[in-house]
């Protein structure tokens, strides 16, 4: 229930249904405070997207109908068009521009009505307030039909500007450009059409549209799988300080740590609230677990105690009545009986040590590159090599190697990568690699090179040339695809079983290196642990790109960071970078804003 001037949201008896009917929710509870920042954790498949789109379409019974609620999905196709970008996000705000264009309506209708009124347009701050001052004075005068029509759209007006004024209105373009900043677009780009952006960056105006409006009840499915590290640590800064209602989806526990003040735990058709961030709720899901192992246990006992008497006087006419008793009263405990506690235990895999190699493994000298160093074949004009993505790059990757890559999109981290993994050539500069050198390769696109026609195992026999079939069902079991699951097509196993196998994949190269582009993209929070457990016991190189801060930081102990043509080792630690990336992210911000207010001016 929610009365039409709070602002809490409280549904009871919520349950939920996929559209073949299968059951996600049973009974449930929506309890939202204004102001808080939930995290809604679960399972992939638990059905945490399903929730938030019955909200957002107001398919929830007894959901609030005065409260402005925005879903952003993690995969959205954002409107596109020659608009330009802040334009886009700006009209984004349909209340907003209705409201304004009321405005309008109603500024000439008055300036019409009232006596010796000026046309002078549209207008804001100090002469919207002379002009509304002045309409009002006009209003005492007369109470004829027109003179009631003309209060009555005076009225109207006042209510406008009050709710424009609530929206910040004022501020509209400033905020935006804000906002686009932060999840760094340039101004180039804010000004440039949304026609001209791929769909990450689609991804990012839609994010940003949906931070301008402000909702009651904001709600994000996965919002950092499109940006880059620099832009999730700028969309924490601004989360946490959110004046209204937030609901976060996410697998990067670090981002929910930072953002979240509250945790809604989605499992077994049941929504449980905890107090604190995902840290928080982990430690008291855990403490919940023991102690209701506790109870149990203590009621296992005690009635196995009771038992023993039972079954050791059962027959003795003298105690028959003792028995009877005891006997009632186990029967009343087992009425009463708490539930057993299944603890799942945690998914872990190995990747097979390699064998030692001569140092160093890879070596890079010197290496420049650029996709197009000859801007004109016809003419032959060339780029300037300090405009190159990457100039001179010194570094080298050994067995003990724990290197995480930092940097904007753009900035030549994934050119980097295949470079050292002999996909592209330098055009100065060289890369030598130990001729036995095996290196593997993860990515968020790794599950989608199997052929989902084919089963598993003969995904993974397809990739591993003359590997036995079963051998390869022993290895797979591994990682928990065994029995039907290992023999089934692909394109039926569950999101997390994919990973799995290409965890699989990965492993059965025996890799001396292993190379990450963005590795926990798409996995759920199970898969994400047994990756870092695995990584971390692993002996051999490690080359990291990601946004997932937990990641990093639980795996790599090395920091380099890529941008404008350099790779520079980090001198600091993750925080230390983190710290410097926000400063740097506020005067870009701040330049942003005062570069669109001089244009303006």
């Amino acid at each position: 229930r929610s009365g039409r001037n709070e602002k809490d949201i409280h549904v009871r008896n919520v349950s939920l249904s996929l559209d073949n009917g299968t059951p996600l929710l049973d009974d449930g509870e929506l309890k939202l405070a204004h102001r808080r920042r939930y995290g809604l954790v679960g399972k992939n498949g638990v059905g945490k997207t399903t929730l938030l789109k019955a909200i957002a379409a107001f398919d929830v019974e007894g959901m609030p109908r005065h409260h402005r609620i925005l879903h952003v999905r993690q995969e959205i196709r954002a409107a596109g068009g020659d608009i330009s970008v802040l334009r886009a996000v700006m009209d984004a705000d349909i209340e907003r521009n209705t409201l304004i264009e009321e405005e309008k309506e109603l500024l000439a209708r008055l300036e019409k009505e009232g006596p010796g009124a000026e046309a002078d347009g549209g207008a804001d701050g100090a002469s919207v307030k002379a002009k509304l001052d002045k309409l009002k004075a006009q209003s005492k005068e007369g109470a004829s039909e027109e003179d009631a029509k003309f209060n009555a759209d005076l009225k109207r007006l006042d209510e406008v500007y009050e709710r424009l004024q609530i929206l910040g209105a004022d501020s509209a373009e400033s905020r935006a450009s804000t906002i686009l900043s932060g999840l760094q677009f340039t101004p180039a780009m804010q000004a440039g059409p949304t026609s001209a952006l791929s769909g990450g960056w689609r991804m990012r105006v839609a994010l940003a549209a949906a931070l301008f409006i402000e909702p009651d009840l904001l709600m994000l499915d996965e919002p950092t799988n499109h940006l880059d590290l620099e832009a999730v640590l700028w969309l924490e800064s601004y989360l946490q300080s959110y004046k209204h209602t937030l609901i976060v989806v996410s697998h990067d526990r670090s981002f929910l740590n930072e953002v979240c003040t509250d945790t809604i735990e989605f499992a077994k058709r049941k929504l449980t609230y905890y107090k604190g961030d995902y840290d928080t709720y982990v430690r008291t899901s855990e403490e919940n677990v023991k102690n209701s192992m506790r109870v149990y246990q203590a009621y296992q006992d005690k009635r196995a105690h009771m038992m023993e008497f039972i079954t050791k006087f059962r027959a003795s006419a003298n105690r028959a009545k003792l028995v009877q008793s005891r006997i009632k009263a186990v029967e009343k405990m087992d009425l009463e009986a708490p539930d057993p506690v299944v603890v799942e235990a945690l998914w872990r895999f190995a990747i097979p040590n390699p064998e030692p190699l001569g140092r160093p493994i890879i070596s890079i000298d010197d290496v420049s590159f650029d996709y197009t160093p000859i801007l004109d074949e016809a003419s032959g004009t060339k780029k300037a090599k300090d405009e190159w993505i990457l100039q001179q790059v010194n570094f080298g990757v050994d067995l003990d190697s724990r290197i995480g890559i930092l940097g904007p999109n753009g900035a030549g981290k994934s050119t980097l990568l295949n470079l050292i993994m002999d996909r592209l050539t330098p055009l100065r500069g060289s890369i030598s690699r130990n001729g036995n050198l095996r290196i593997g390769h993860f990515t968020q696109h790794s599950a989608d090179k199997f052929d989902l026609q084919l089963s598993s195992v003969e995904n993974m026999l397809n990739l591993f040339d003359g590997s036995e079939d079963q051998l390869m069902r022993s290895f797979l079991g591994k990682f928990q695809i065994q029995g039907t699951d290992a023999l089934k097509p692909m394109m039926m196993l569950s999101g997390g079983q994919k990973s799995r196998v290409a965890f699989a994949s990965l492993a059965y190269q025996k890799p001396h290196v292993i190379i990450m582009d963005e590795p926990t993209n798409h996995l759920d929070m199970e898969s994400i642990d047994a990756l870092v457990e695995a990584v971390k016991d692993f002996r051999g190189g490690l080359i990291v790109v990601s946004h997932d801060q937990h990641f990093i930081t639980n795996t790599c102990g090395e920091l380099w960071v890529v941008g404008e043509g350099k790779a520079t080792r980090f001198r600091g630690d993750f925080n230390d970078y983190k710290k410097e990336v926000l400063e740097r992210t506020a005067k870009r911000v701040a330049e942003s804003v005062k570069s669109l207010s001089a244009i303006n001016n």
